[in-house]
């Protein structure tokens, strides 16, 4: 997985940066390898032949997403570095209106609506409000997996004016 962080005018902050928005965006963009490829021949013989795989992606990810959360390596609004600031962030998909809290993320990625649609899609992160305790930011996020494997990305640090 990628994650890019931003200000709230979309301007990418790269480490060591500077900022006074409001909120920060967060894009966390996964890179998927299908397990297996949707069947490229004909729609009437695959099925009589029973021969014809599904869509690359509909059938979800090979482990489910159990559980999200972002962390900061600086005191943010009161919570400590490296507690949860799941409370702190909103979800959306690229380019929807719809937000959602960052809890809900995982039984979004299980819907038939995600893996067809947006698996290929930018998941935006809107963190706010700006911490007014501690200036210095760089966020962490883990994945933790139905397998108990975790995934888990940084952004650059930055400075939180």
């Amino acid at each position: 997985m990628d994650l890019g962080l931003a200000d709230d005018a979309g301007k990418p902050l790269t480490s060591g940066a500077r900022t006074s928005a409001a909120e920060l965006r967060a894009t966390l963009r996964f890179q998927l390898d299908f397990v297996a490829q949707g069947s490229a021949g004909s729609p009437f013989i695959g099925p009589a032949q029973a021969l014809q795989c599904a869509d690359e992606g509909t059938k979800g990810l090979k482990s489910e997403v159990t559980e999200v959360v972002l962390t900061s390596t600086g005191l943010f609004n009161g919570r400590a570095a490296g507690q949860s600031l799941n409370s702190f962030v909103s979800c959306s998909v690229e380019n929807s209106r719809a937000e959602f809290p960052l809890s809900q993320l995982p039984d979004s990625l299980k819907t038939k609506t995600w893996q067809l649609y947006r698996l290929n899609s930018s998941i935006v992160l809107r963190i706010s409000p700006k911490p007014a305790d501690n200036a210095r930011q760089q966020f962490q996020i883990r994945l933790r997996l139905a397998n108990a494997q975790e995934l888990t990305q940084s952004t650059p640090d930055v400075i939180w004016n």
